[in-house]
Parts: structure tokens; C-alpha cells; sequence
């Protein structure tokens, strides 16, 4: 994960995230579920280690990135700490529900899938969660789509398949997708926080006063001050067994 995201694109993830990631965890875990200490791995700005506290009494967030980290999101209930991507700075047997919000991509090792288990105490959740917001559509009205999706090679739907998952069961996988009304703002936002789609739309558009730019275009496009956007949610849940 580091070096996905400079200080342009780590600006325009924390100024605007869609609120998916307490209603993929509500989906994932039990109502009720209450576990004492969480860990979300490639916490990003700290959205996603928000959404824990829904269910951990305290939450420690890692993430590889500077960027991120300047901008994360204070809560009384949280730490934040840098993660090197080689190992867990952390004891055995320590957390209770382990989380990674779309991150797991970039970090995909046998190495990384043991100190889960290393770190983690018998029977605790670990949530793999992403979610896709399709905005191949707009690409395509800002003359960025075909560019797009020939660099694209991210993997929304990625979990621990393919690796040794002794030390750990699943117990359910999920699929689900909801529509959301975006303010034409926010959508330049989430457009120009992926790294891939700002490289896209420079190329389209030019570097000078981009967000406003887009947000510009697309209002005279769809004649609108929003739009609507399909986000699809992936998510699997394990649970350890030691």
C-alpha cells in the first residue's frame, strides 16, 4: 500500500468516503457482538476504524501510508500507528476482531495471513470487506473510461483464498449492492481519491483546479447537482480456531 496514494489523492479520500463501512460490518458480524480490542489493518484515513468502535471498546488502526496518517480522523477510542507491511508490532493471542477495509489487495502474503492468526485470540472474527462503486459511466461522459479499465487490475472481491488458512475457518462469504445520491462534489472526490483514476483524468482534463473541474462538467452533463451510484459490497468473514 505504499506509495498507492500521494498527498492529492489522500486529500480527496478524507474529504469524502460514502458511509458503507458500519453497514457491511452490520452484515457481517451479530447485533449485539461486543469485543473488547480491534485491529484494522490499512486503516486509510480512519473511516473504516470508526466503524469499529460500533463494536470494539477500543481500536488500534495501521496504516503504511504517511499521507493517510496526517489525515486520519481523531476518536477518543482509537490509536493510530504506522505498519511497515512485514509484521504486527503486536503480541499473541491480543485482538479480539480484525478487520481490513479494502486493503487486503495490496498486502495479500502467506507472512501477513500468519500474523493475523499470531496476533489474534481463539475464535476471534477477521472481516475482509471491500466495496466497488461503479463509476465507469462517468469515466466514460469525462472521455476517461477506456483508459481507465485498461490500467485497473484492483480486486474488489480479494480475501485469503489461494493461501494456507490453517488457523482459521470460514464462516460466511457476502455479496450485496445498494445505490447511493452523490453530490456532484463528493463524486469528483471519490473519483479523484483513486490514484488510477486521478492519473486518468490529468491526462483528460489538467492538473489545474481538477476537483472543481469535474464537479463542474458533470453538473452540465447530467443537468443535475447529483448523481446516483451503485456501490457493490464483498465481504468474508473468518473466525480463528487454535
Amino acid at each position: 500500500m505504499v506509495g498507492e496514494y500521494d498527498q492529492i489523492t489522500a486529500f480527496h479520500y478524507a474529504a469524502f468516503r460514502p458511509s458503507l463501512h458500519s453497514q457491511i460490518l452490520k452484515k457481517c458480524l451479530e447485533e449485539g457482538d461486543e469485543y473488547f480490542l480491534g485491529l484494522d489493518v490499512g486503516c486509510g484515513t480512519g473511516q473504516s476504524s470508526i466503524a469499529l468502535t460500533n463494536y470494539c471498546k477500543k481500536v488500534i488502526g495501521i496504516e503504511p501510508s504517511k499521507e493517510m496518517l496526517e489525515k486520519s480522523i481523531e476518536h477518543p477510542r482509537i490509536e493510530y500507528h504506522p505498519y511497515n507491511c512485514d509484521y504486527f508490532d503486536f503480541p499473541k493471542n491480543f485482538f479480539d476482531l480484525i478487520t481490513f477495509a479494502g486493503s487486503l489487495y495490496y498486502a495479500k502474503f502467506q507472512k501477513l495471513l500468519d500474523e493475523v492468526v499470531r496476533v489474534s485470540k481463539d475464535a476471534s472474527k477477521i472481516v475482509i470487506y471491500d466495496f466497488e462503486l461503479l463509476l465507469d459511466d462517468l469515466l466514460e461522459q469525462l472521455n476517461a473510461a477506456s483508459t481507465w479499465k485498461q490500467q485497473s487490475k484492483y480486486d474488489h472481491q480479494v480475501n485469503f483464498d489461494g493461501l494456507d488458512l490453517k488457523g482459521l475457518q470460514v464462516e460466511k462469504t457476502l455479496k450485496n449492492s445498494l445505490s447511493l445520491e452523490l453530490s456532484m462534489e463528493n463524486v469528483s472526490h471519490l473519483l479523484l481519491s483513486s490514484k488510477d483514476h486521478y492519473s486518468v483524468l490529468v491526462e483528460t482534463l489538467g492538473r489545474d483546479h481538477l476537483h472543481h473541474k469535474i464537479s463542474q462538467k458533470l453538473r452540465l452533463l447530467f443537468k443535475s447537482e447529483s448523481a446516483f451510484v451503485v456501490a457493490k459490497t464483498y465481504s468474508t468473514l473468518y473466525q480463528t480456531v487454535k
